[in-house]
């Protein structure tokens, strides 16, 4: 882990100085790069980024070089454009720098109020309304949701999708309709994390080739159900060569109401297996709001539910059969260069198999408090205080208290160029 973070931490230090003067590297391209580093203190069970079963993905105190990350877009032609994203982290999983996105975008010119615009590519489906920043980042808090972390776990769109927007003329143009479809391969072992690990609150986002850690349960050990399982989760895997897809819509009134809605499903087969890694098949409803409050206060709110399923049919459910769910609500307030947030979660997992010894039940909440300072347009200091109190008899396979308090106190100097 030290060599990691000595790598990760000359990474930045190799791009971030270089970043002030390469933002704008040409007319229509932009090269984002980001580096969050500080201090934390920490109150939790093991982390499961080291293959313990805890809801943080780190457990040291101390200093931390948490994140660095680069994104890149640019303008290849009048109507077709490139985005290019990938993250470091200083953790046990590996590797010092790994892509996330990668997708080509077409905006054909209009032929009449609709407005069309294709992705192509490896890039998140539209989900989150609190990472809208470079490099998929929050504006708000250093640490997502338990929804838009599970999301950026487990979830990927590999494949195409095709929206369409619309600004009525006769509402006076305030207001805007779109319509998403996609259609996407991999993400078959989406949903394994959510069953076997349960619901996380983080920041850290899967690159492709990650081998996400799971804990030494005993269903995945030898001569048990799963013995065949990995002691690791790929989710971006096509396992059953069947398609997944999702559809969305959103409205949106000005810059002050947007409301989003999305049905996905991956379409796996349960019983489908390659190479360690099961097909999970997961399908889920989403819906999202952000608006303003009276008192320049900002709301985002959203709210998540759905089912992933696993392996043969054991009588009436599947050997893992779970329903899932989780919503928070956001405020956010900005006081010239500073921003309060508080945030609140809940999240659950309903456990409906019959198999023994592997109980997915989990069930808990979450409080976060976050402070930003910024110093400049491209250095803020982010204070942030988090607690996941949590609910999952799992934990007493591996001998810890099947319900568990955990914080995490972090300050945070934020490199933005």
């Amino acid at each position: 882990m030290v060599g990691v973070l000595k790598q990760a931490f000359a990474v930045a230090c190799v791009v971030l100085p270089a970043a002030a003067s390469a933002v704008e590297v040409a007319p229509g391209q932009e090269l984002a790069f980001g580096a969050d580093a500080g201090f934390q203190q920490v109150s939790s069970l093991p982390a499961w980024t080291s293959g313990s079963v805890g809801k943080l993905a780190t457990d040291s105190d101390g200093a931390v070089l948490d994140r660095a990350f680069v994104d890149y877009s640019g303008r290849l032609t009048d109507t077709l454009d490139v985005r290019v994203a990938a993250e470091g982290y200083s953790d046990d999983i590996g590797g010092t720098l790994g892509l996330t996105q990668a997708y080509l975008q077409w905006r054909p010119i209009p032929r009449s109020a609709n407005r069309l615009r294709f992705r192509l590519g490896a890039f998140y489906p539209p989900l989150s309304l609190e990472s809208p920043d470079p490099g998929w980042s929050s504006p708000y808090t250093l640490n997502l949701s338990a929804i838009n972390t599970w999301v950026a776990e487990e979830l990927r769109t590999v494949g195409i999708e095709m929206s369409v927007s619309r600004r009525p003329s006769r509402l006076g143009g305030a207001h805007e309709f779109s319509l998403q479809a996609a259609a996407f391969t991999g993400d078959d072992p989406a949903g394994s994390l959510l069953a076997w690990k349960g619901w996380s609150v983080h920041e850290r986002q899967t690159r492709f080739g990650d081998e996400l850690p799971l804990a030494p349960l005993p269903q995945l050990q030898p001569g048990m159900i799963f013995a065949k399982q990995d002691p690791y989760v790929t989710p971006f895997r096509e396992v059953d060569d069947r398609p997944g897809f999702y559809v969305g819509a959103g409205w949106r009134y000005s810059r002050r109401l947007q409301l989003s809605v999305l049905h996905f499903e991956n379409r796996a087969r349960p019983t489908a297996f390659v190479s360690g890694q099961y097909g999970w098949r997961t399908r889920f409803d989403q819906l999202g709001l952000q608006t303003d409050l009276p008192g320049a206060v900002g709301l985002v709110a959203q709210w998540m539910h759905g089912s992933t399923v696993m392996g043969p049919l054991l009588g009436t459910a599947h050997a893992v059969d779970t329903r899932f769910g989780s919503w928070f609500v956001l405020l956010t307030r900005e006081f010239g260069n500073q921003r309060l947030t508080l945030r609140y979660d809940y999240f659950d997992v309903t456990d409906r198999d019959p198999v023994p010894l592997d109980d997915n039940t989990d069930e808990g909440h979450a409080w976060t408090i976050g402070y930003r300072y910024h110093l400049s347009q491209h250095v803020a200091v982010a204070l942030e205080w988090l607690e996941i109190v949590s609910r999952r008899p799992a934990w007493r396979y591996a001998g810890f208290p099947g319900q568990y308090s955990e914080e995490q106190l972090q300050a945070m100097l934020r490199l933005r160029f």
